[in-house]
């Protein structure tokens, strides 16, 4: 059996089943509509650049439609109903790829996204060094990523030990490093909602695996 429906059958699905024929003034209204639902592209996967042509063809419409010659009479007003139909809906389409792409946006998350933040301030043993650390929470434990800058190259047998601490001063290690004039990333097991404080110290190579106290960089971590 032949699946494909000629232009009269076409028409009479969009028209529904009623009585009544579609009224005179809305069978090329059909016809286009039908036309379009025949072809296999309307059923295609959109384009990347889909809203930008359609923002692009909606701008490029208005000049277009004021050079026109005015028309009289019927039609004017038969113009002027087409075009108010072909702006709403480049207006609905424009209107659904903005969403598609504002959702995609926020799926995607935006800003820094962290959830504690903190400006570190140098000590006399680093006085020109400065730092700013973000933590992210995430299925892993909390993603630390210092960027320093100005911590000199530690002789060998010497390194750089990042700390939080809570309020009863205790310390947690979150990780270690040589050098720094860029970011860093650090890992926490403990929630910084209880371990604010965060410092950076200068640890020599033995088996000691507490603070020397040598502190180059200190600060606060704040909720975002």
């Amino acid at each position: 059996m032949n699946e494909r429906l000629t232009a009269d059958e076409r028409r009479a699905l969009l028209a529904g089943d009623g009585a009544d024929a579609p009224p005179s003034e809305s069978a090329e209204d059909l016809d286009l509509l039908a036309a379009v639902l025949a072809d296999p592209a309307t059923w295609a996967e959109p384009r990347p650049d889909l809203e930008d042509a359609v923002l692009r063809a909606v701008a490029d419409a208005a000049p277009a439609a004021a050079t026109r010659r005015p028309a009289t009479g019927g039609t004017r007003r038969a113009q002027h109903g087409r075009s108010r139909r072909v702006l709403a809906a480049a207006v609905g389409v424009a209107a659904s790829v903005a969403i598609v792409v504002g959702a995609l946006a926020v799926t995607s998350g935006g800003g820094s996204g962290a959830d504690f933040q903190s400006e570190l301030s140098a000590t006399a043993l680093a006085p020109r060094a400065r730092a700013r650390v973000d933590v992210t929470h995430n299925a892993a434990g909390f993603r630390v990523e210092l960027a320093a800058h100005g911590l000199r190259r530690l002789r060998h047998g010497a390194y750089y030990q990042a700390w939080l601490k809570n309020a009863h001063g205790r310390l947690v290690a979150i990780g270690t490093f040589s050098s720094s004039d860029g970011s860093i990333v650090l890992w926490s097991g403990v929630d910084p909602d209880e371990y604010r404080g965060i410092t950076v110290t200068i640890e020599p190579d033995d088996d000691d695996p507490g603070s020397s106290g040598r502190r180059v960089l200190g600060g606060t971590l704040r909720a975002t």
